[in-house]
């Protein structure tokens, strides 16, 4: 998200009315800072760069983007929701294709995306929220929009919390900690959050609780193979070990978004 972007943003809510030119001079600041007051944020203590993005992150939530938790942190969510964002000002559709492959990976022990509902429980309801765990691992993972910070806890649903400790171990034993860095399997970039699919008006796999992404740039929602960087070779037991522990890579359920791994099948 450049200063451009957060200045189309902030004119778009009314807070800004000088010049659109990536300088984000006072008055842009003073847009921004409408922005913390309004929401009685914390953020005026955060470096200039990161209070820009924050503004941004507002506004796109407001407007409906759903660019997720306000941290002044420009990762995937807050990318697509802005392509959404500049897809919908130009009247044009961000709806992203999730058809399947001739021979999406299959795993009978878990849900279809359809059946997802039944066996998680309904997005938006309390009936998700009282069945998130934690997976606390043996070994760190780097933020991926903030390679600074590391966590070892991944929330997800309680009935798909083993299978994913299983598999994320099995990755670790595979590579060791040196090579998952060196390969930015390490990157992780996000599990639960409740929100829409991109594009779409389903309810994302993350908001049952039942993905992961790892390391998105180069992974991204819109690349395929082979530009996307998980269809190379040295990853290629990456997706196996996902795969045979009942997470499924979405590079081979539907083609693209090669970050995304799920316990659910199309």
């Amino acid at each position: 998200m450049t200063p451009t972007d957060v200045q189309m943003l902030l004119a778009s809510a009314s807070y800004y009315t000088c010049a659109i030119d990536g300088d984000p001079g006072p008055k842009t600041m003073a847009a921004v800072a409408i922005t913390e007051r309004n929401a009685n944020a914390v953020s005026a203590s955060w470096s200039k760069s990161r209070r820009l993005v924050a503004a941004g992150q507002r506004i796109l939530n407001a407007q409906g983007f759903e660019a997720g938790h306000v941290d002044g942190y420009a990762g995937h969510n807050t990318t697509e929701a802005l392509t959404a964002w500049r897809s919908a000002r130009a009247g044009a559709s961000a709806a992203v294709e999730r058809v399947a492959l001739a021979h999406p990976p299959e795993a009978a022990s878990i849900p279809t995306q359809a059946e997802c509902s039944t066996y998680y429980g309904q997005p938006g309801t309390d009936a998700i929220g009282k069945q998130l765990v934690y997976v606390t691992l043996p070994f760190d993972l780097r933020i991926d929009w903030a390679l600074d910070q590391t966590t070892r806890r991944i929330r997800v649903h309680t009935k798909a919390a083993d299978s994913l400790e299983r598999a994320l171990l099995a990755v670790f034993d595979h590579y060791g900690s040196d090579g998952m860095r060196d390969l930015g399997i390490d990157r992780f970039a996000g599990s639960y959050v409740e929100r829409r699919m991109r594009g779409g008006t389903s309810w994302s796999m993350h908001s049952y609780g039942c993905a992961i992404d790892l390391f998105a740039a180069p992974n991204a929602l819109r690349l395929r193979c082979p530009q996307a960087l998980f269809c190379g070779p040295d990853y290629k037991p990456l997706l196996d070990i996902m795969q045979a522990n009942e997470w499924l890579p979405a590079i081979r359920l539907w083609g693209s978004d090669a970050m995304h791994f799920q316990r659910a099948r199309m």
